[in-house]
């Protein structure tokens, strides 16, 4: 009965009925050590019982039956030299006091061994509790890695903000010493570095210039799967890794649908570093970037709709006014000039009368592309509306301007237009004004003004040439806008 409730019975609760055991058998041995016995017996007693208890919980080596033989050895010299009773006597006292001793030292085990337990008991569940606690916290990081980067779909706009917040992101969530997220461009498949963190200045160079040519020769865009390397320096490894020589790394495709989109590359610097549950969360993540990236292109591309004449692929009138009023305000503050070449294509009309609209939108197209390919490299130019193109020149001055304008009039002098219902390839010629800031004008409102009336000068005086602003004797406004 007491042996199946004693079973029943909590740890807790069957230690404390273990202790509480032990002391009393301890304390009816001590009790039958000292029965009948003399006080200075008694004491010497009590006092070797006592060290023999301390040296037991102490040491657990068989030298506590040593010390308890060489204790009792001295009991038996003092009770001699006292003449405490006779030898059958002592010979009782000596015997009792081996028991005793004896009964301690087990009991004195018993308790150490409990104690010692309970200790591991306690620092296992410390233990347990620490793990459970690191593995929460890594959660809930993982879970705020992923917040952040579902807060990007909705409120990053562009593909370089979305890989940024994903970036730094993945950083924090997975505790990674390096990585890089490149992007793949489209139908060529290039690949290349967007973001990066925890590699040197030498090494990110190196691996720009290398460089991926072509997204099939990376296992993780080729599977369309994680690739885990486990030792960076041993085991087979991506071109682009060639110069890292320490740790592991996972590299996960960025997907969307069956558009791939770019890849996620994270590095520890320990050996087998990332486990099954953390590349699952880089999945996840990856995931949640390929939603982000599609959204961030598909934003981009109805924002360059918005701006981008459909017919030309230039820039638009809407997209003019933004960067022209823009062009006004840096250049004000830094007290830096520009230059605004405003053009239309000579007698177009006739073109359209003659021909018809198709040929005229080919006309449109043709010298759109001629335009776009004499212009400089900081140059920008636009479709102001009908036959007119405007091209904005930053940090120029108005000569600077003629020589720009004079390479594009020349250039569309010399371009021919072939067609089936022509018999010969059709001629284009090209009339140019010229304003600028601040000679011209200071408000953007002026420099389109002031370009158009010297574009209307070039028109009156026999077209195809360019004409500046302040070279006219006469400055009459003609109109600002293509709608006017």
């Amino acid at each position: 009965m007491i042996r199946k409730r004693f079973r029943k019975m909590n740890e807790l609760d069957k230690v404390t009925w273990e202790v509480a055991g032990a002391i009393a058998l301890a304390f009816v041995a001590l009790f039958i050590a000292t029965f009948r016995v003399s006080n200075f017996t008694s004491l010497f007693v009590i006092l070797f019982s006592a060290i023999i208890v301390s040296f037991s919980v102490i040491s657990q080596s068989w030298t506590r039956y040593f010390l308890l033989a060489v204790l009792a050895g001295i009991l038996w010299l003092l009770m001699i030299l006292r003449n405490d009773g006779d030898g059958l006597y002592r010979l009782l006292v000596i015997a009792r006091f081996l028991l005793t001793g004896v009964c301690f030292v087990y009991f004195s085990t018993v308790v150490t061994q409990i104690s010692q337990r309970s200790y591991i008991a306690v620092e296992k569940i410390s233990k347990e509790r620490e793990e459970t606690l690191k593995k929460s916290q890594e959660l809930v990081g993982r879970l705020s890695a992923l917040i952040v980067v579902i807060t990007a779909i909705s409120t990053k706009a562009t593909l370089k903000d979305v890989l940024t917040e994903g970036l730094k992101a993945a950083r924090e969530a997975l505790g990674a010493d390096s990585g890089l997220i490149y992007s793949v461009r489209g139908e060529s498949g290039e690949m290349s570095i967007v973001g990066s963190f925890g590699y040197s200045e030498e090494m990110l160079r190196k691996m720009k210039e290398k460089g991926i040519k072509d997204s099939s020769s990376c296992l993780a865009c080729a599977r369309r799967e994680p690739i885990v390397v486990d030792d960076l320096l041993a085991d087979d490894k991506c071109q682009s890794l060639a110069g890292v020589e320490s740790g592991s790394s996972v590299c996960a495709p960025i997907i969307s649908g069956d558009t791939l989109w770019g890849v996620l590359h994270l590095r520890r610097q320990e050996d087998a570093a990332f486990s099954k549950e953390e590349i699952q969360f880089v999945l996840a993540m990856t995931y949640q970037f390929g939603l982000a990236m599609e959204r961030a292109s598909l934003f981009e591309q109805v924002s360059m709709l918005a701006i981008t004449d459909s017919l030309t692929g230039l820039y638009n009138y809407r997209k003019l006014e933004r960067d022209l009023q823009g062009e006004v305000v840096r250049s004000k503050r830094y007290n830096h000039p520009f230059s605004f070449i405003m053009a239309d294509i000579d007698d177009f009309k006739k073109f359209n009368d003659l021909y018809g609209h198709p040929l005229g939108d080919e006309v449109l197209r043709r010298v759109a592309e001629a335009i776009e390919g004499s212009r400089r490299e900081a140059d920008r130019v636009y479709r102001y509306g009908g036959e007119e193109f405007c091209v904005l020149l930053p940090e120029t001055g108005w000569v600077e301007a003629v020589d720009v304008a004079e390479r594009i009039r020349t250039a569309i002098e010399s371009l021919t237009i072939k067609a089936k219902s022509l018999r010969k390839p059709l001629k284009v010629t090209l009339s140019l004004g010229i304003a600028s800031f601040p000679d011209d004008s200071e408000e953007k409102s002026g420099i389109i003004a002031s370009a158009d009336a010297a574009l209307y000068v070039a028109k009156e005086s026999g077209k195809n040439r360019v004409v500046a602003f302040c070279e006219t004797k006469e400055r009459p406004l003609r109109r600002a806008h293509p709608d006017a």
